[in-house]
């Protein structure tokens, strides 16, 4: 039987924003139990989470904001104060479907656009796994002890850097103890390619990380990675999975290339520190 049709429009997006809000939240509370001097912490927002995982993080950010129904400005200057206290510019993942109180509010308090990325959007069902192919590398799920291979093997991926700072590592390290998780890694000859993971959320998976060794690149890594994960989201029951990239990217290419449409994009709005 066919997908019935997937339109977007705001119960959608909801489900997306409210998925990723509740993987920011889960992600600072399991890095502040583990790191309790990181300073990790996240704070409630009408729709969604401020979440402060470090001073020029990227996920140190305001996700769902508006979802649930209008903000006042008292709620907005409650959230800015979250970040300018712990020495952070305010940056806001500004979903479209959001209420049109944001978008006042963020024009009247000089927010500024810094970035766009697409939500993808792809129903899975029990009866519609992926089948596996010969020709793509192998992807497995990573156990315990490889938490350390698969937070470099992403990082490496993403900045293509050998040496990366150790922060950074122990931050996607905490994703490991993360509730309904899974990481993968992808091996070419044994050796470590590429890795991804997803994290499943009331019958929402969203896909991320989904990154190619440098060296490994064009032979579909990030293919096998994404097949992985879908099929991993229809095992764990969900209907839906999504995943965020930069618009025209590689990335998103490989995602409509498994099925994947784009819902709508999504901005990334800034408010710098406020200077006495």
């Amino acid at each position: 039987m066919p997908n019935r049709p997937l339109f977007a429009d705001l119960d959608l997006a909801r489900r997306l924003e409210r998925t990723d809000a509740w993987v920011g939240l889960a992600s600072a509370g399991l890095h502040s139990g583990m790191h309790p001097d990181s300073g990790a912490t996240a704070v409630p927002v009408p729709g969604g989470y401020a979440v402060f995982r470090g001073v020029g993080s990227p996920l140190t950010q305001v996700l769902g904001l508006g979802m649930s129904g209008p903000v006042t400005e008292v709620e907005m200057e409650r959230l800015e104060g979250f970040f300018h206290s712990r020495g952070s510019r305010a940056q806001i993942e500004l979903c479209p479907f959001a209420d049109r109180s944001v978008f006042r509010l963020l024009a009247a308090r000089s927010y500024a656009p810094r970035e766009a990325s697409n939500m993808l959007v792809r129903r899975v069902r029990a009866d519609a796994r992926i089948p596996g192919s010969p020709t793509l590398p192998s992807v497995r799920r990573c156990v315990p002890e490889e938490a350390e291979l698969w937070a470099q093997t992403v990082m490496q991926g993403f900045t293509g850097v050998q040496a990366l700072p150790e922060d950074n590592v122990a931050i996607l390290m905490s994703l490991f103890k993360q509730p309904d998780t899974v990481p993968v890694l992808a091996t070419i000859d044994e050796k470590p390619a590429g890795a991804g993971a997803l994290s499943v959320y009331q019958g929402v998976a969203a896909l991320y990380g989904a990154t190619t060794l440098r060296g490994y690149r064009r032979r579909g890594v990030q293919l096998a990675i994404i097949q992985a994960l879908v099929n991993g989201a229809i095992d764990l029951g969900c209907d839906l999975t999504f995943s965020l990239t930069q618009p025209g990217s590689v990335s998103q290419r490989n995602l409509e290339r498994q099925g994947f449409t784009v819902a709508y994009t999504r901005f990334t709005m800034v408010r710098e520190v406020r200077t006495p």
